[in-house]
């Protein structure tokens, strides 16, 4: 995927308010603004080494602008993800994955904590779990005045999901589940986070489980 121009990266902003609030995200490249989906997609991608594992893949863009992997989800978004019923017990064996990505996805799982142990065992040692994530207020307020998001599109959230996650909440359940952080950045005008964990602990014998 190719860097923004600086041109773009000014459209981008001024189109905030159409980008963030007053337009579905399909229309977006009809005027040359930037998906959300394609923000986190540029935060990411960099990031990726070997085999991929995304967790609540939705329409499997990631995994088909990278070329290499699979995409898990609990709904059907099309895209050719593997449809699951709980993404806490995936039909892989342990250690599969070089990078398990979780983008805008770990607040719409219920069961996070053993999604999370469940990440943990298939990521191989070397390997790294890349997650993005908006925080709680904004998250929140964003759920209820995107009028186009996915969620609304099946219906609303469901009980256990949230608008967003905070830094502190990420990195804690992440860390009982056997990850220790390795790089923590912003992205989107500072409004998302992007974080990068590398295998710590095994999780059946993490000191905090």
């Amino acid at each position: 995927m190719r860097p923004k121009t600086f041109i773009r990266a000014v459209w981008d902003f001024l189109g905030i308010p159409f980008r963030f609030v007053l337009f579905d995200q399909d229309w977006l490249p009809r005027f040359r603004w930037t998906t959300l989906e394609e923000e986190r997609l540029r935060a990411v991608l960099p990031h990726l080494q070997g085999n991929v594992l995304d967790i609540g893949a939705g329409r499997n863009a990631l995994v088909r602008a990278y070329g290499q992997g699979v995409g898990v989800d609990v709904f059907d978004w099309g895209g050719g993800a593997h449809v699951v019923p709980d993404s806490a017990c995936l039909p892989f064996p342990d250690a599969s994955f070089e990078t398990i990505t979780l983008v805008a996805s770990l607040n719409h799982i219920p069961n996070r904590r053993e999604t999370l142990r469940e990440a943990r065992r298939l990521v191989r040692p070397s390997g790294k779990m890349i997650l993005t994530m908006i925080g709680p207020v904004l998250g929140g307020i964003g759920h209820r005045i995107w009028w186009y998001s996915e969620d609304k599109k099946r219906g609303g959230m469901k009980t256990g999901e949230t608008g967003g996650l905070s830094k502190k909440a990420v990195i804690r359940m992440c860390e009982e589940a056997g990850f220790a952080l390795e790089a923590h950045s912003r992205f989107l005008f500072r409004l998302n986070h992007l974080y990068i964990f590398r295998p710590g602990y095994p999780a059946d014998i993490h000191p905090f489980k």
